[in-house]
């Protein structure tokens, strides 16, 4: 775009240009008599429009002075966008790099929660695991059904056997097959 309006006011101008040059032109061939001379203390007098220039080269040349303008107001605005939409993306890169480091940090709190609760639950099973399986199932069974599974879960086979064996025959059932990925929790 800034392009096009660069090309179109060397145009433009050029336009201009020849059509000055052709009234100079026009002025020049007319026989005008030879100017007497002066006295000095006499200003000189400036010419007055020549009555040579056409009705139809006044109205092109106000033309293209008006497409001048034209052209000059649209590249000022076009100027101001520009300015505008680079502040504008400054702004959103600088957005954009403090959502990026709160996601890091986040990403990072997650991370760091998750091994909490990992340690948490290897904590929970060793514990279950050292209990009586009566113990355990009882306590197991008073739980969550999420957290029992998990632990029960993550128990040597062995262990997990004879807790399960301990339990409420429904209880233990529905962790086995929940366990065993038969049943979900919509059934």
């Amino acid at each position: 775009m800034k392009y096009f309006s660069v090309k179109l006011i060397i145009g433009l101008t050029c336009a201009f240009a020849l059509l000055a040059g052709s009234w100079a032109y026009a002025q020049n061939s007319q026989t005008v008599p030879k100017p007497t001379p002066k006295t000095q203390t006499e200003p000189p007098q400036l010419p007055t429009q020549p009555a040579s220039v056409s009705p139809e080269t006044l109205r092109l040349l106000e033309m293209i002075e008006r497409k001048n303008r034209e052209l000059k107001k649209r590249e000022e605005e076009l100027l101001l966008k520009e300015k505008n939409l680079e502040a504008l993306e400054k702004n959103v890169l600088s957005d954009l790099q403090k959502i990026e480091e709160a996601l890091a940090r986040s990403e990072e709190m997650v991370g760091i929660r998750k091994d909490l609760i990992e340690k948490n639950v290897k904590a929970l099973v060793k514990a279950y695991s050292n209990m009586k399986p009566v113990q355990a199932a009882a306590l197991l069974e008073r739980m969550d059904e999420g957290t029992a599974i998990i632990i029960i879960s993550r128990m040597k086979s062995r262990v997990a056997g004879k807790v399960l064996g301990a339990m409420n025959t429904r209880i233990a059932k529905n962790i086995t097959e929940k366990i065993a990925g038969k049943k979900t929790d919509n059934n």
